[in-house]
């Protein structure tokens, strides 16, 4: 995996094998941080044109809770706008995060997003998501 965007807490990673994108999130942030970072996260969907994501936020401990409109109906729109078709969310452990995850989960009306609780069932998934060419693909 290429790292494109690191910095404390958050890192998007292009996996080169799968040509999709590798979000993880950890640790506390800010709404403002938090929400540079998802456009961080956009920035890079259209920088690589990847069409799939696997967001990995188990060890994240604060959630989004100032920006949750924000992140359910705006920014899903524009991962969606980008090209974005799949998008696998590994819920955090912290319980405050996960409420915040399932007020997302509740606005999302594009892409297809589904939650799982280890990166196993994301990985499985994301890898037979709906409407995606499963062909071999240059990244």
């Amino acid at each position: 995996m290429q790292t494109l965007f690191e910095q404390p807490g958050f890192a998007v990673l292009h996996d080169t094998d799968n040509c999709w994108l590798y979000a993880t999130w950890q640790g506390k942030r800010t709404s403002q941080a938090s929400q540079a970072c998802c456009e961080a996260l956009l920035a890079q969907v259209r920088a690589t044109g990847s069409t799939r994501i696997l967001n990995d936020s188990s060890l994240d401990l604060d959630g989004w809770s100032d920006i949750v409109a924000w992140v359910g109906q705006d920014f899903f729109d524009l991962l969606a706008d980008a090209g974005v078709l799949a998008f696998a969310w590994v819920v955090p452990h912290n319980l405050r995060a996960l409420t915040d995850v399932y007020k997302v989960m509740a606005a999302i009306t594009r892409p297809a997003v589904s939650m799982f609780e280890d990166i196993e069932g994301a990985y499985t998934w994301l890898d037979k998501s709906p409407g995606i060419s499963h062909e071999p693909v240059s990244c």
